[in-house]
């Protein structure tokens, strides 16, 4: 206190933690905070700081003693050991983790830190996440529980309960456990190039076909015939809708390109994605809308359980459509679409100029603006790309689902043309469901106000959290692994982010 003649002795509760936690860089360098909390009672007299009825000189206070920093019992060591080593279980690595020498009690308490953080909210620090990533984790410091795994010898039963309980996760680690088996058996061999095999083929590398297609399909038993007969045909179907193709059965270039994925791909994909799943939070709403962007897929779910599935298109390379978490918060029937700016200034403005009657005959209107600028507006009605339907949701990308009138689209495997905004499949069946709860907006309801060709915002009774996410490999409801073409290259960015791909090759690749 300036001018009091008083020196102002700060607390040492207030400043132990000075320097100490959980870093960045994830090194605990000190724990006496978490344990030595003095009390406070002693610093107050009569309703007044200790120290301004103090002399005005002060010797220093005594130094505190040390405080031990943790201590692992033999026990819990060989618990910690097990389980580092076993990390890549959840696919990190256990050298990331594991001390040097195994006796020493301190690198192995923060390998312990390390791993807890990753398992729990991912190796990616939240400054490098693309802004588009906008699915992240809270903030996670896992000193504090660590200390009291110690001390109340709970340690085994702490580190089981750190990875996500999704089942969507766990079957990506049983995934992950059986692709490592498949490498180390000495994964598949490259199927020569050549003309498409189908039904009846006497090609010569049927016998290699059957032998790649095995090794992910157990009701494939056949690997000698040297004919593409009606089992294979079955297995090569199995297989194209695994990879998200056209199940024609027919082993052209685009399916040949997808068996020869070498196994050790299959494996990063499994990584990135399990990554992915650490940036949620602990449970999702029961009702939710899920999006996946890299299969294009939509589905609503009820009470936990999926009750309506679609395609969708999702935004094309360069216009990826972002992740993000919101709600739904109302439908507007009959939208008008307001045309970015960009899209109308590199699309559609030339357009116009080269065919003068392109605005009118698309049912675009110029719409003035503040300033005296203008913006471009297309009505509703049977041609507006927004189609009958558009969902409303809070995000800083302006991002949206909408129905469209160009249904050709959905007959697309690779479905990512859009501009970021998800066009769905059946959106006037998601419409329905979402405004089930209001006797008004019933099908017939919903049906009369479409016959207006009026726009009408309808607000939900309640908000519908949607989820816009990437998975690029999931399990089926057989618990075969599903793989998808990494449309935005983010599986590779992010495996270079995380230090398990060379920046060198992941240019290379992009």
């Amino acid at each position: 206190m300036r001018g009091s003649g008083f020196v102002a002795q700060i607390p040492s509760w207030s400043v132990a933690w000075k320097g100490d936690g959980f870093r960045g860089d994830m090194q605990l360098k000190r724990w006496a905070w978490i344990w030595a909390v003095p009390s406070l009672a002693a610093g107050l007299a009569a309703g007044a700081p200790a120290w301004a009825q103090q002399p005005a000189v002060i010797a220093p206070p005594a130094a505190a003693a040390p405080v031990a920093p943790p201590t692992l019992s033999p026990a819990q060591a060989e618990v910690a050991l097990a389980v580092l080593r076993e990390a890549n279980l959840h696919g990190l690595r256990p050298q990331d983790y594991l001390p040097a020498d195994p006796s020493d009690g301190t690198a192995l308490i923060e390998g312990l830190a390390r791993y807890a953080h990753d398992l729990k909210v991912g190796r990616l620090a939240l400054g490098d996440f693309p802004a588009n990533w906008a699915v992240r984790p809270q903030p996670y410091d896992p000193a504090p529980e660590l200390a009291r795994a110690l001390a109340e010898d709970r340690l085994k039963a702490w580190l089981d309960g750190l990875a996500p309980r999704y089942a969507g996760y766990v079957a990506l680690t049983r995934g992950l456990a059986r692709y490592r088996e498949i490498a180390a058996a000495g994964g598949w061999k490259t199927i020569p190039a050549g003309s498409s095999m189908a039904i009846g083929s006497t090609d010569p590398r049927v016998p290699a076909l059957r032998a790649r297609l095995a090794a992910e399909d157990p009701q494939l038993t056949d690997l000698t015939s040297p004919t593409f007969d009606p089992a294979l045909q079955e297995a090569v179907v199995r297989a194209q809708k695994r990879f998200g193709l056209k199940p024609d059965g027919v082993v052209g270039n685009g399916t040949l390109a997808f068996l020869n994925q070498p196994v050790g791909q299959r494996i990063l994909q499994i990584i990135a994605n399990l990554e992915r799943w650490r940036w949620l939070p602990a449970t999702m709403p029961a009702t939710r809308v899920q999006v996946n962007s890299g299969a294009a897929i939509v589905t609503l779910f009820r009470d936990d359980k999926p009750v309506l599935s679609m395609k969708a298109v999702s935004g094309k390379p360069g216009d990826e459509t972002p992740m993000l978490v919101s709600a739904i918060h109302s439908v507007v029937i009959n939208p008008p679409w307001n045309v970015p700016t960009r899209i109308a200034n590199e699309e559609l403005w030339p357009k116009q100029r080269r065919d003068p009657g392109y605005f009118a005959r698309n049912d675009y209107v110029v719409l003035p603006t503040e300033g005296g600028g203008s913006r471009v507006q297309q009505k509703p009605g049977p041609k507006a790309a927004l189609g009958r339907f558009k969902f409303d949701f809070d995000n800083p990308f302006t991002v949206y689902l909408h129905d469209t009138p160009s249904k050709g689209t959905f007959d697309l495997y690779a479905r990512q043309a859009s501009h970021g905004c998800v066009r769905l499949e059946k959106a006037q069946l998601l419409a329905e469901a979402l405004l089930a709860s209001d006797p008004k907006w019933g099908r017939e309801g919903i049906e009369a106000q479409l016959a207006t060709g009026k726009t009408l915002r309808v607000s939900l009774s309640e908000q519908v959290p949607v989820y816009i996410l990437y998975w690029t490999a999931f399990a089926g409801a057989d618990g075969q692994m599903h793989f998808r073409a990494d449309p935005y290259n983010w599986d590779r960015l992010l495996l270079t982010k995380i230090g398990l791909v060379g920046q060198a090759q992941a240019k290379k690749d992009a």
